[in-house]
């Protein structure tokens, strides 16, 4: 597996919530997952996934959100066959709704 940091735009989708038990122990972490894309300068495009730490009762980002992420990036060995793994250091989403057909327009 190869691991890099990326600082790019993101679109997520998918939204999860997910409840974690820290190994040995009874500590619980939650995290929001998101599905999204990786696009290369070859047009190579890889599916990825977006774990970002979230506190209980975090708000979740609506679908097609748009986002600048700062992310920790692990490429399994398997990659196409399975997604690239991100881990979300700091997300910011970009401002309006995104069921607007006009949000997209404005980045």
């Amino acid at each position: 597996m190869s691991a890099t940091m990326v600082f790019s735009f993101f679109a997520l989708t998918n939204r999860d919530c997910v409840k974690t038990f820290r190994a040995g122990s009874s500590t619980v972490m939650y995290h929001c997952v998101y599905e999204t894309t990786i696009q290369c300068t070859s047009s190579i495009i890889f599916p990825a996934m977006l774990h970002v730490y979230s506190p209980f009762n975090d708000m979740v980002l609506p679908n097609n959100t748009v986002t600048i992420i700062s992310t920790m990036v692990c490429m399994p060995a398997t990659t196409p066959c399975n997604p690239v793994l991100l881990k979300g250091i700091c997300v910011m989403a970009v401002p309006g709704d995104p069921t607007s057909d006009s949000y997209e327009s404005g980045i």
